[in-house]
């Protein structure tokens, strides 16, 4: 089965509708029924298909494959699911068919990264109930324009294996990374790179700490504070050295930083988020470094 060319088309496509007849005959049981909420494939059967209107698919990802249906009718494929035994949920049942990539339930994390030709970019564990769910992990791999999930259990062999389209935020970050050697840095943009440096937010935050908002503490704001001002001090450097690959690497350190800061305290909101976002955009531009004016550099990364 070509699992590949499904994702991104419309549920009435011919190319789809073989494609859950195919899956239907294997296991049928409740196939259909959750069909009307989008999803196909009963809940312990070891095969799912997820849809998403048209408008939501084509928020989150940018390429719609086919189209079969009215606008408020059609749906798009957007997740492909396929699972194997579970130790913990004895109901489960195997996916049936052969798994993509020529994956096999049980595989150990190496060998996946070997059979889909390229390691994780992200390695998380997942979320577990006390007494109910084992430890599991989740390794995210980017394949062509796909991301490919898998889980594992505590042992690291492949339990699950979901398919869906990368999405835009990921394209957008993979094409701004194959622009960086067109950008053009501006050595005698130092200074104003430096002049920005007045406009860190943290003097605001520590007004309002002042104030009585509960929202802000000295240890957290120091800490942004100190890395908002490496993020400049790094920008100026690459600024002067033309470096627009360490521009973005330091765009990358800065939103993980607040990423960790902000996991902890929950302080940036709706305000602060606003207020770093122009800050570290307004670095990044006066470096010389070219945006798009819709492009959030920071998009990729950010978690707040």
């Amino acid at each position: 089965m070509n699992h590949f060319d499904i994702l991104g088309r419309s549920i009435a496509d011919p190319v789809v509708e073989s494609y859950l007849a195919e899956h239907e005959k294997l296991d049928p049981t409740d196939f259909r029924t959750n069909a009307e909420m989008g999803f196909f494939g009963g809940f312990d059967s070891g095969f799912g298909l997820q849809l998403e209107s048209l408008s939501a698919y084509s928020a989150q990802f940018e390429e719609v494959r086919s189209r079969s249906l009215p606008d408020d009718e059609e749906r798009i494929v957007s997740r492909l699911s396929f699972t194997g035994l579970d130790a913990i949920r004895a109901v489960q049942r195997a996916y049936p068919a052969a798994l993509p990539f020529g994956l096999t339930f049980g595989d150990s994390s190496d060998v996946v990264a070997e059979k889909l030709g390229t390691g994780p970019f992200r390695e998380a564990k997942s979320s577990t109930l006390p007494e109910y769910s084992a430890e599991r992990f989740d390794h995210s791999h980017t394949v062509g324009n796909m991301v490919v999930i898998a889980k594992y259990d505590a042992d690291l062999r492949l339990m699950a294996v979901y398919l869906m389209p990368a999405d835009r935020t990921m394209l957008r970050g993979r094409r701004q990374k194959t622009s960086l050697p067109k950008q053009k840095i501006m050595p005698g943009n130092v200074d104003k790179v430096e002049a920005l440096r007045g406009q860190i937010p943290t003097p605001r935050w520590r007004r309002s700490m002042v104030e009585g908002d509960e929202l802000f503490s000295e240890a957290d704001i120091a800490v942004a504070e100190a890395a908002l001002n490496a993020f400049v001090d790094t920008v100026k450097a690459a600024t002067s050295q033309r470096d627009a690959q360490a521009i973005q690497a330091a765009v990358k350190d800065i939103v993980l930083a607040i990423n960790e800061m902000n996991g902890r305290s929950g302080m940036i909101e709706t305000l602060e988020r606003d207020e770093l976002g122009v800050l570290i955009d307004a670095v990044v531009r006066a470096s010389g470094f070219s945006l798009p004016d819709d492009e959030d550099i920071t998009e990729q990364w950010r978690e707040w």
